[in-house]
């Protein structure tokens, strides 16, 4: 007796393969393809965000996606079908429930067929254990062999195990295998526990749901109707602001020392995209940041990294916030925005900046800030 067990199945699925299956299922039973549309917006579409940065989950699925246990079960029956196509190692029996398989085979073909279940799919990868003192767990199940060769079974107990639910788990055990009761409370426990049947939750559709309601009724289950949901109550809320998507101050840094301070009033990523177009066509007298950037080759302006010194909505303050950046930071700003008489001196020294770092896109891909204060 073997078990075979997939590493972290639900974050190994491949899920190009997985929606493959899907499709290949409803084609042979002449279901809607569209629902493998479906299937792939629900697999493909989990991005998630992290110190300000986005993310896509490029494959596996969610833990707690509704979806994943199907989709598991799915991929791994299609998987199930390709490791018994073998014509060299067929096992005695394959029980495969999720990522856990009950396998008899030759002892001596353990390894080989170990390797052939790994090279099926490099993302899907076991590991192996073999039966000890003619036992061998499988999910809550102790598979025993008997000395005739039959197999008995009774309860697995975890090293964890806290005797919760032994009455129902008997049931599961050969009549010579029940395990004894681990506590005087429970040692005259026979039949199980019986609970007050929950109300069903549905949604009202009429002609639909009531005839359930109905059957439900028959078996002392209460219904309780709930009215549709609104397509905004299945949106998850934001959890933290989008990066760049806000008005304020900003700062972007050359590799020689100096930065462009500078502000708008739209989105950052906005004046972004616009600063991109300034820089692949060279317009240096639209952008000080283009100007900058073709002053000389060793220039290297990190349009990787801008920085949100400050966010701030009204014009006259985000003008006077970028005036003091400017005087706090070494630059290669234009002489053409608002200026700070004297007395305003001291106040860049005092005045504390909330850097924000973000990464704009890829190393190569050309990013720019706004090139002067006066934001159209």
């Amino acid at each position: 007796m073997v078990s075979f067990d997939v590493q972290s199945l639900f974050t190994n699925l491949p899920v190009l393969d997985c929606i493959e299956i899907v499709r290949g299922k409803l084609k042979d039973n002449k279901m809607h393809i569209e629902y493998s549309e479906l299937l792939k917006h629900c697999l493909t579409s989990g991005y998630l965000m992290w110190k300000d940065e986005f993310y896509i989950q490029v494959d596996g699925v969610a833990m707690g996606s509704p979806v994943s246990p199907v989709v598991a079960d799915i991929f791994m029956e299609d998987f199930e079908v390709r490791a018994l196509r073998s014509p060299t190692i067929r096992p005695l029996i394959y029980k495969c429930y999720v990522d856990d398989t009950f396998t008899i085979l030759n002892k001596n073909k353990t390894s080989a067929f170990l390797n052939h279940l790994n090279s099926i799919n490099n993302k899907i990868q076991f590991t192996i254990e073999l039966e000890a003192n003619n036992s061998l767990a499988f999910l809550d199940i102790l598979v025993i062999r008997n000395p005739d060769n039959t197999l008995g079974h009774t309860v697995y107990r975890k090293p964890t195990h806290t005797d919760r639910g032994r009455a129902a788990a008997c049931k599961t055990c050969s009549d010579h295998q029940q395990p004894a009761p681990a506590s005087p409370a429970l040692k005259n426990q026979i039949n199980p526990p019986t609970v007050e049947r929950q109300p069903g939750i549905l949604p009202y559709v009429k002609g639909v749901t009531d005839r359930i309601g109905n059957i439900l009724k028959k078996v002392s289950i209460k219904t309780i109707y709930k009215p549709h949901k609104k397509v905004s109550q299945f949106l998850r809320s934001i959890k933290s602001n989008i990066p760049l998507q806000q008005a304020g101050v900003y700062k972007l840094d050359c590799d020689c020392g100096l930065s462009y301070i500078g502000q708008t009033k739209r989105s950052i990523g906005t004046r972004v995209k616009e600063h991109i177009s300034d820089v692949r066509n060279r317009r240096a007298s639209k952008s000080a940041v283009c100007e900058h950037a073709l002053d000389k080759p060793s220039h290297y302006i990190r349009f990787d990294k801008p920085q949100i010194l400050a966010r701030e909505d009204r014009y006259i303050p985000r003008l006077i916030r970028e005036a003091i950046e400017i005087k706090k930071h070494p630059n290669f700003n234009r002489k053409d925005g608002w200026n700070l008489s004297n007395p305003w001196d001291p106040l860049p020294k005092n005045i504390k900046s909330h850097v924000r770092d973000h990464t704009a896109g890829p190393r190569d891909t050309v990013v720019g800030i706004q090139s002067g204060t006066q934001d159209n």
